[in-house]
């Protein structure tokens, strides 16, 4: 089972998930749901059983608390760490070694790993999500940080000092709905269903843990439980003695053991939110995670009976460490400069990504050559690529563009709504070793015209000059260069190669980066404005108030100085692909930096003589 699911071979995302998706472009469909299908639940839970990765396998040895202080090197040399705090609260202090990510990334970042590996998150809560995700994922020796990194220092115990406590941790005491009756008797009912795109077990399965891990953290507050418990389907995850020792929460059931091949996952409500509360948040995190993805929706009582009777527990308490054990920081001293010279001695500059990186539908007659040709991704919702895509195509993220990119085998073609966002992923495949990675030019916009609806509503006489005539778009000369510092970048490592890797999971975490062309027309002074034209289409066209003219652009020629390090930098071309190309590249290597959505298009269509969004006149086939 090592690494069994590294990578993801079919993705379906939720409509909500569109951060890491083509968010930027109008989705034009609205198309009805599908049918849930419990057929779907019964070929993945007959997988799951039989794959050893039922839910007593998944929470067998999953957490481990920090070490004591003479055994702390052991413990460093045991684990890759993963910390899914915010970045911030990952470069104010860490474990050392650790790596920063994020629950949405948890699985591109443990394809770097070697060793067992621990996620450290401000609670042990979020990180519990992640730790389904890998050991659902073949990375079957995860483990949790108990308490989180407020089991580690006594500086970061803030979010379980805040939950816990005698002042802070009775709200169930005295309670109303703090109950010492019977808890509910168990009933059987049927099981979930759920659209999938997958027909075998490992597929849906793949499918199903990235759709939970890009749906995020789910949990509730004990307080809104505790005030309304009707609302939720409460499970109990206690020893029966626990009950009744305590108490529990009105109307709560007791499942517990809880499997898929005894099935007492069949007394679980599919109709109704499944609330699971523990001692912590930790394990009913772990189940959470688990019930969301076979189909439930479900959601973890956040801090559990820590929040609601802390001064009652005899154990399971949270107590703020007495010995911290270390903490460090990343300094951003050489990244930069060991990031661009590796870039630059791997063929890897901006000139580099920038040759052949983009192709155009084909004609028809064309067509079964150019799908023979390509792998192609497509970024775009789940609900528009279910509508239609091109044939063969499989659905993605951005997000996940790299892991998804392992089951290629022929150059891969990443089609968006209008070939923008696309863009920012092709540039992290291509600086992640797909070298021949391309977009389709406009995206399915210029495939078939009645997916057009993105770029006919931002481009055209009527949609598409927004500049003509706005006093901020001048034809006097462009600013001149100047030099600037390079960027400082934070970076866990000190190898070109490694530092490159978390560069691009960073960008393609953080999503597309665009900005409209009104919003830098009205006040053009709030970016440092690239025009990334040729010097004689200036003259010809003009340009937005204050930009510069640099081009080319690269690390070798030492254009990159020209940017302002301090600024954010707005790119813009004819099309808005280039400058997300140029944009996603400048994020990479530190530069806070966007690009002009549409481009020229969206600025001065009726002017253009050339580079202009014409919708297709011949349609190229969809498939759904």
């Amino acid at each position: 089972m090592k690494k069994l699911m590294k990578y993801f071979f079919i993705f379906t995302l939720v409509p909500t998930l569109f951060l890491t998706s083509c968010k930027e472009e109008n989705d034009v469909y609205t198309p009805e749901p599908g049918p849930d299908l419990s057929e779907n639940f019964e070929i993945l839970k007959d997988y799951m059983v039989a794959n050893d990765l039922d839910l007593p396998d998944v929470l067998t040895g999953w957490i481990v608390g920090a070490p004591a202080e003479a055994d702390l090197a052991t413990f460093l040399d045991t684990y890759d760490i993963i910390d899914i705090r915010s970045a911030d609260a990952y470069a104010a202090g860490h474990i050392e070694g650790a790596v920063n990510s994020s629950l949405e990334n948890i699985l591109n970042t443990a394809a770097n790993t070697t060793k067992p590996i621990l996620v450290a998150c401000y609670t042990g809560q979020t990180a519990s999500h992640a730790v389904v995700a890998l050991r659902l994922s073949g990375y079957t020796d995860a483990k949790v940080l108990k308490w989180g990194m407020s089991g580690w220092n006594s500086i970061l115990s803030g979010p379980w000092q805040g939950k816990s406590g005698a002042e802070n941790g009775a709200v169930g005491e005295g309670h109303a709905n703090w109950v010492t009756t019977p808890v509910a008797t168990n009933q059987s009912f049927n099981y979930p269903g759920f659209n999938t795109t997958a027909t075998s077990g490992a597929a849906i399965l793949e499918e199903r843990v990235n759709a939970m891990i890009l749906g995020g953290f789910k949990g509730v507050n004990a307080s809104d439980v505790l005030t309304t418990p009707s609302n939720y389907f409460i499970n109990n995850y206690w020893a029966e003695a626990d009950v009744d020792h305590y108490g529990h929460i009105a109307g709560a059931h007791r499942i517990q053991p809880l499997s898929l091949e005894n099935n007492e996952i069949a007394n679980l409500d599919p109709d109704a939110t499944i609330c699971t509360y523990c001692w912590t948040g930790q394990t009913s995190s772990m189940i959470t995670a688990y019930l969301n993805v076979v189909g439930y929706d479900a959601v973890s009582l956040k801090f559990g009976s820590n929040n609601m009777i802390y001064p009652t527990l005899e154990s399971h308490k949270f107590v703020t460490p007495t010995t911290d054990l270390p903490l460090v920081t990343p300094t951003p001293a050489n990244v930069f400069s060991t990031l661009s010279d590796y870039l630059v001695a791997n063929d890897l500059d901006l000139p580099d990504i920038l040759n052949g990186w983009i192709t155009a539908a084909p004609a028809q007659a064309d067509l079964a050559t150019f799908l023979s040709t390509y792998d192609i991704i497509d970024i775009r919702s789940t609900d528009a690529y279910n509508a239609g895509h091109i044939e063969g195509a499989i659905n993605s993220t951005l997000g996940n563009i790299v892991s998804d990119a392992a089951s290629t085998t022929k150059p891969i073609l990443v089609a968006c709504y209008t070939g923008q966002t696309a863009a920012h992923a092709v540039v992290a495949l291509r600086l992640s070793g797909y070298t021949d990675a391309k977009v389709l030019k406009w995206g399915m916009s210029g495939w078939n015209s009645t997916l057009s609806g993105s770029w006919e509503s931002n481009s055209g006489a009527t949609n598409g000059a927004v500049a003509e005539g706005h006093s901020n778009w001048v034809t006097s000369a462009v600013e001149s260069n100047q030099t600037f510092d390079y960027p400082s970048v934070m970076s866990t490592y000190t190898d070109g190669a490694n530092i490159l890797q978390e560069r691009v999971t960073a960008m393609t975490t953080n999503g597309f980066k665009g900005v409209n062309a009104t919003d830098v027309l009205t006040s053009p002074s709030n970016y440092f404005i690239n025009n990334y034209w040729a010097q004689t289409d200036v003259d010809h066209y003009g340009h937005i108030a204050g930009a510069y003219r640099i081009q080319p652009l690269s690390i070798e020629g030492g254009e990159l100085a020209n940017l302002d390090s301090s600024a954010q930098i707005c790119t813009y071309c004819w099309t808005g692909q280039t400058s997300s190309m140029v944009t996603a590249y400048l994020n990479v290597l530190g530069y806070d930096a966007v690009s002009l959505k549409f481009g020229s298009n969206k600025m001065i269509y009726p002017s253009l003589e050339s580079h202009k969004f014409v919708a297709p006149t011949t349609d190229l086939p969809l498939v759904n």
